[in-house]
């Protein structure tokens, strides 16, 4: 079996990434506000198990609105990292909901050996400094949510099947308890030149690697990463998701085409390990009797997609959309004595500017 299994139809839009000939856009007005949602599903392989579904509403800004407490504290952090000297680029806050389930959602006894029921339900805000060279990219971010029923996740899942006539979700009542979930990260990326090329059709093929450390009772874990962009006009190192960074920039361009004057798109894969210290979707709660099963500590995810962008649809007050496909393939995240396969996740990001 390929790495990655999914329909036709899809191969169809990854075609898109072949960009052809040139053909500039016209100088565009500075958008400061960008909007995007994402659905991630296992259902588009057919698989309705372990991280089964999410949902997160994005804002991403370019003017700075930082208080004075907010900038001490990415000061202090900087000191710390690195990064005194960059410079504010965007900050973004995510409303999200996320929901685990075992491979059987039918059972409605307890199910030891699998995944345990848990569902997040968040607030996350993060800010992007970039440095004076445009090579490395700081991400601080915090995120705070609560578990458990307040999660609301058992009664998205109920209602969601009920519409499209689904089974049952019958073990809701095992899930991970309630609690407080807080989290806090930090990330640098790093443009690599010795694995960046240009390519035919002033098309580039950016690569950048990339750390990552988060601390918190939801999770902890360190991470490493190596990420490929190929696009035309990109920076020199693309926030996640690739070119959305593009579009809150001081006098902004709109990129050229890929194969039709009225496409723009961008390729990118991902590949990441994770050292993970924690994990409350496998471990349960701290100090409590909850549902758990024994996590592996190394996890790797593989990624691969692509953002195209449109942009006759620019009117006068709003950007242009865009839409974004990723699939991710994850390595196995427990131990049991039942087997665990490696999961597959698709997501798909819709958005546009304001």
């Amino acid at each position: 079996m390929s790495l990655f299994s999914f329909h036709p139809r899809w191969c169809a839009g990854l075609a898109l990434l072949a960009c052809g000939a040139a053909h500039a856009q016209a100088p565009v007005p500075q958008q400061e506000t960008v909007h995007f949602g994402t659905y991630e599903n296992d259902s588009f392989f057919d698989s309705d198990r372990f991280y089964t579904n999410g949902v997160q509403l994005s804002i991403k800004r370019s003017r700075d609105r930082r208080g004075e407490f907010a900038k001490a504290l990415t000061r202090r952090a900087c000191a710390w990292l690195g990064c005194e000297d960059s410079v504010f680029l965007t900050s973004q806050t995510n409303y999200g909901q996320l929901m685990y389930t075992p491979r059987d959602i039918t059972i409605a006894q307890p199910q030891p050996e699998d995944r345990p029921w848990a569902g997040l339900l968040y607030v996350e805000h993060a800010y992007a400094l970039l440095s004076p060279d445009q090579r490395t990219l700081t991400t601080l971010s915090a995120q705070v949510g609560v578990t458990g029923p307040a999660s609301l996740s058992e009664d998205a899942q109920k209602l969601f099947h009920k519409i499209m006539d689904r089974p049952e979700p019958r073990g809701w009542h095992n899930q991970i308890g309630g609690s407080l979930a807080l989290m806090a990260s930090a990330e640098r990326r790093t443009a690599l030149d010795s694995l960046s090329l240009a390519l035919p059709g002033d098309v580039q093929l950016n690569t950048a690697g990339y750390w990552r450390l988060a601390a918190g009772n939801t999770m902890t874990y360190a991470a490493a990463g190596l990420a490929v962009v190929v696009g035309k006009d990109l920076p020199a190192v693309s926030p996640p998701p690739p070119g959305i960074g593009n579009k809150l920039v001081q006098d902004a361009i709109g990129t050229t085409t890929c194969m039709l004057k009225w496409l723009q798109c961008t390729a990118f894969a991902v590949v990441e390990t994770r050292l993970m210290g924690r994990n409350i979707f496998l471990d349960g709660r701290m100090w409590r009797d909850d549902p758990s099963v024994q996590r592996r500590k190394v996890v790797t995810d593989l990624m691969v997609g692509t953002r195209i962008d449109f942009p006759d649809t620019r009117s006068a007050s709003h950007g242009p959309w865009f839409l974004q496909f990723k699939v991710t393939r994850r390595s196995r995240e427990f131990r049991s004595s039942i087997p665990v396969p490696r999961h597959r996740i698709a997501a798909i990001t819709v958005g546009t500017e304001f």
